[in-house]
């Protein structure tokens, strides 16, 4: 089983949603409680992750059987089905971002000229090494904290200190961490690894490891680290919008040698409770419509993932 289809990693986002399993589809997905004491389905974050022999149409049977109104995902575009397969068991496939790779088939790992020299740089003020998360718990938390408050994050990616306790024990979690010369932990990466693609799941760095730099550090180390893998996912840009000219993208572009797109899919499940859920809420944008904005709003339309 793909560690982002397990159980024990839906546990991570039970601020979330509650784990459901899913057997034709040997994944988890998480049940949200919706208006009106309705429920839905969603694919945990990063990715939904059916497999590529998984009986889609069972498993929306399964979901159905639940109670789900609808269900959502982000679909996993280097392991997952093709969407021209998704296509035959969601009414919404859509492009939804970018996510920045390296693969094995693509050519050798050669970041750019101006990765090159930042990763110089944080190296002559950093040193990393492979760590793990349930050794570094406080460390870990105390750089999210500030990445939170930096960003303002809420919502999904607000995790509690609970979820990174039980993400510690997640089977193929890998993490590394960046330390100052006085031995101080300035930045940490988590990745999700298969064995056959390395995912890179969260980031965070404090102001000291961001003036030396340490995310380039850390970036250069886990693709060096997972160079035997068939690809290594860096993930997309910041936010919802698919902006290749985003900060974020261009900082993973630059550690890339191609590129794979992840698409949402969506598929109502009980028209009617859709419908009635629905009403007063702008159309053609948001999926599901009623987690979107309300019409009163004025509000342009787009197509949300399953946060």
């Amino acid at each position: 089983m793909h560690p982002y289809a397990s159980p024990g990693y839906a546990a991570t986002l039970a601020h979330v949603g509650r784990p459901v399993w899913v057997e034709p589809w040997n994944a988890t997905m998480l049940l949200r409680d919706a208006p009106g004491g309705a429920v839905d389905a969603a694919g945990p974050h990063p990715y939904g992750m059916p497999g590529e022999g998984a009986e889609l149409e069972a498993g929306m049977a399964v979901l159905r059987a639940a109670g789900a109104v609808s269900a959502v995902m982000v679909a996993d575009p280097f392991q997952g089905p093709a969407p021209e397969r998704l296509r035959t068991a969601f009414s919404l496939v859509s492009p939804f971002k970018t996510h920045w790779a390296v693969e094995r088939s693509a050519g050798p790992f050669a970041p750019g000229a101006y990765h090159r020299r930042y990763i110089r740089f944080a190296n002559r003020r950093c040193r990393v090494r492979a760590a793990a998360l349930r050794d570094h718990l406080d460390d870990w938390c105390r750089l999210y904290a500030g990445l939170t408050r930096r960003h303002g994050i809420s919502g999904l990616h607000d995790y509690p200190r609970a979820a990174f306790a039980v993400l510690a024990e997640v089977e193929g979690l890998r993490g590394f961490l960046a330390e100052s010369g006085e031995g101080e932990v300035i930045g940490m990466q988590l990745w999700i690894d298969d064995g056959h693609v390395a995912y890179s799941h969260l980031v965070a760095a404090s102001e000291a490891g961001y003036r030396a730099r340490a995310p380039y550090a850390l970036y250069a180390a886990a693709i060096e680290h997972f160079a035997g893998r068939d690809a290594i996912d860096l993930g997309g840009g910041a936010g919802l919008a698919d902006d290749a000219a985003d900060g974020l993208s261009a900082f993973k572009r630059g550690f890339a040698n191609t590129s794979r797109v992840a698409h949402l899919c969506g598929r109502v499940l009980d028209e009617a409770a859709y419908a009635r859920l629905s009403a007063g809420h702008a159309a053609g944008g948001y999926f599901p419509a009623y987690r979107g904005p309300r019409l009163s709003a004025h509000l342009p339309g787009r197509c949300a993932g399953p946060a």
